[in-house]
């Protein structure tokens, strides 16, 4: 009997991996309307609900890639890790460490949901998504902490609200050359990309 709820545990799982809806969310602070996806989580009997493109409201220790404008559109903004706590609207938050750890379980593991989260285009030498998770991973690259600027269509760094250190806080970060989601630790004066969860 054990084996069987075991079995049938696995394949409700496997079955709600992707039990996903799209929906929109605007920011009434500049009027920016957002993407979002929302994942079943069997776990919690409630909705997991993440904007779907990375956070673009300007506060100070906010940055655009290599200080251009341009990019912010498709981009989104570069946040240190103080100001990614504060940039959330009202009703979102910045994901701790182990939201981040229940919503890749829900896309599926650590070593391939980086696949399914990256975008489908934007990436570097073939490296795209598919998408499938909804999430859309974008390549944003960060801010070094000396100001300067590296990984554009090469890496999609984003913040958890969970430090590790007094000077280090950990983030997820998908690769364009990996189908796998990372967990690193990085100095909490870089800059890194957003994405908002529902509270």
């Amino acid at each position: 009997m054990k084996n069987k709820l075991t079995l049938l545990t696995l394949l409700l799982a496997s079955t709600l991996s992707y039990a996903q809806t799209m929906g929109s969310f605007t920011d009434r602070r500049n009027g920016q309307t957002y993407k979002t996806v929302s994942y079943e989580d069997p776990l919690l009997g409630a909705k997991l609900t993440i904007m779907a493109e990375n956070l673009n409201y300007k506060i100070t220790g906010s940055y655009a890639y290599n200080n251009n404008e341009q990019y912010r559109k498709n981009l989104g903004l570069l946040y240190t890790w103080e100001a990614a706590k504060k940039a959330c609207p009202s009703g979102w938050h910045l994901p701790s460490d182990s939201e981040w750890n229940r919503l890749i379980s829900l896309i599926g593991s650590t070593s391939t949901a980086g696949k399914a989260m990256k975008s489908t285009k934007g990436w570097v030498e073939n490296g795209n998504g598919t998408n499938s998770s909804g999430f859309n991973g974008m390549p944003a690259g960060y801010r070094n902490s000396d100001g300067t600027f590296s990984d554009v269509g090469e890496g999609g760094d984003f913040w958890s609200s969970t430090e590790k250190s007094e000077d280090n806080a950990w983030e997820r970060y998908l690769l364009y050359n990996s189908s796998g989601v990372y967990r690193l630790n990085f100095n909490k004066t870089s800059g890194s990309s957003v994405r908002c969860l529902r509270d």
